[in-house]
């Protein structure tokens, strides 16, 4: 969901990604789909459409909302999985209505609770005279991934470690346009790459890229990785359908979210929890402008959407299944986190 498009490819980005992107006044476009293999997860409880509430016997949730000091666009992406470190840190991108660019900074909020007292902090996490950038992953030693335009208009992933960043772009052939999305404490990093044509998902590990699509896909993006070397992500089919996907011990799962028309996969924890977006045919409108948020644990679906907003997109999950993403409802983009009781 991120705010910006290519000209050049027929696909719509969402929210994280993809996914969570501006109520589109940032919207990002995305390749259009080929079909791939589907082997959709077994035994999911039916989705729930609600005010913030689960299906019956899902975990429920207490929200907390945010927003960075001074902006109308606060998009939460990335959250730390909480495995080396009980600091809670959040990272997203940041943007104003009449910006002449989408996200215009990327930021990262430490989140405390004590004695029934919240404490957030933020701070920006910018790279010099880029055009355009947000931060999209964070892990538990504080390193960050994100993204950032130059003056061309071309897009780079960078990683900033130690307050310095280092600029990412994949060394594949005709590759155009290169997108970090999530770091896993291992210090493995993912996301995707373009070239003339449609995206590709991406690894970097110990120094090593590799390439990756989901079998048959017209395109593939990824998204989360966690300690195991589990990726998620999103791919499209044929008939232009989004679904999500896990990669595993180099075997591809398709998700698809009970009665969807489209399902984006985003973060997953240690423990393989997975968060992400789906569309409802009668709430599909344009490039996913309205979608509810789901988490999925041992097989399992349960529904996320806040109270009010016309969309409710998750984007990350730690490993005591506390959700970061974002929402939109008339006064803006807002952060949120979500606690399981």
């Amino acid at each position: 969901m991120k705010n910006r498009t290519f000209a050049y490819l027929t696909i719509s980005c969402t929210m994280l990604g993809c996914v969570l992107s501006a109520p589109h006044g940032l919207a990002q476009t995305r390749p259009a789909g080929l079909r791939g293999t589907d082997t959709a997860v077994s035994g999911p409880q039916p989705l729930s459409e609600g005010d913030g509430a689960s299906p019956a016997a899902s975990p429920k949730y207490t929200f907390t909302v945010f927003d960075f000091p001074d902006t109308f666009y606060t998009d939460g992406f990335g959250i730390n999985s909480g495995a080396a470190s009980s600091n809670l840190e959040i990272v997203g991108g940041i943007g104003n209505i009449g910006s002449p660019a989408g996200f215009t900074g990327g930021f990262l909020m430490g989140y405390a609770k004590a004695n029934g007292a919240i404490t957030e902090t933020f701070e920006g996490v910018n790279i010099p005279d880029a055009t355009q950038q947000l931060a999209t992953g964070v892990n538990d030693s504080g390193e960050i991934v994100g993204q950032y335009s130059d003056s061309s208009g071309a897009w780079h992933g960078y990683l900033q470690s130690g307050g310095t960043f280092t600029t990412i772009d994949v060394p594949f052939s005709g590759a155009t346009w290169t997108e970090t999305e999530g770091i896993a404490n291992t210090g493995d990093v993912v996301g995707y790459w373009l070239d003339a044509t449609t995206s590709h998902g991406f690894l970097l590990s110990g120094g090593t890229y590799t390439s990756f699509d989901f079998p048959g896909a017209a395109f593939t993006i990824a998204y989360g990785s966690n300690k195991h070397g589990e990726i998620t992500g999103f791919y499209g089919d044929t008939n232009g359908v989004y679904h999500g996907f896990t990669l595993s011990g180099g075997i591809y799962t398709s998700i698809d979210a009970p009665g969807a028309t489209a399902t984006e996969a985003y973060g997953i924890n240690d423990t393989g929890d997975i968060v992400g977006i789906y569309c409802l045919t009668a709430k599909c409108t344009d490039h996913f402008e309205t979608f509810d948020g789901f988490v999925l644990s041992g097989g399992s679906f349960t529904t996320i959407t806040i109270r009010g907003a016309n969309a409710s997109g998750p984007s990350g999950i730690d490993n005591k299944g506390v959700v970061a993403g974002v929402y939109y409802d008339a006064g803006g983009h807002h952060g949120f986190l979500a606690t399981p009781k």
